[in-house]
């Protein structure tokens, strides 16, 4: 829950500041943040992204050493309680709002989509490199979510929206933290 609402921070800081300032108010203030419902289309393209995120979540998994799973510090999103499953959908929810809403939505209008959903999902690298301080063998995760952020950067700016990819990000993350179990 702390994670959810230290993303929600900045773009709750956004809405605010960029809602006063626009003639449009804030309705294209939520729209620049993806704080939409996306289109039909945007979940059935979510639903086909399920497939290679799940598998390469599904391959990361199976890279990392056992015991490097079972370090303390590390979670690979194990999913042992309804409060441990509800723990990552939140995760989940809370990196979509502000790495796809507000920095992929930022980044893609200043740079254009091919160099700005790269940064994004660049950016989305950082607080997750910081496993590889508890384990190095922990790196297999790394190529994974690099992956999962471009490609969830994409269904963002198609969609116009992060909800269809937050939907996904936590059933992946669901699905690999049930496997890790």
């Amino acid at each position: 829950m702390a994670e959810l609402i230290l993303f929600l921070i900045p773009s709750a800081i956004y809405f605010l500041v960029q809602g006063r300032r626009m003639r449009l108010g804030r309705g294209l203030a939520a729209d620049r943040l993806g704080a939409t419902w996306g289109s039909r289309a945007s979940y059935l393209w979510a639903l086909v992204l399920l497939v290679p995120l799940g598998l390469l979540g599904y391959l990361a998994i199976i890279l990392i050493p056992a015991e490097a799973l079972s370090t303390p510090g590390v979670s690979v999103a194990t999913v042992t309680s309804v409060a441990a499953a509800l723990g990552v959908v939140l995760r989940a929810l809370g990196e979509e709002i502000f790495f796809r809403g507000l920095l992929g939505g930022v980044f893609i209008r200043r740079l254009g989509f091919a160099w700005g959903n790269l940064l994004q999902s660049a950016v989305f690298l950082v607080p997750h490199a910081a496993l590889l301080l508890i384990d190095v063998s922990l790196w297999p995760i790394l190529p994974v979510q690099f992956a999962a952020a471009w490609l969830l950067g994409w269904l963002r700016n198609s969609s116009g929206s992060f909800v269809p990819g937050a939907l996904v990000h936590a059933v992946a993350n669901l699905g690999a933290g049930l496997i890790a179990s």
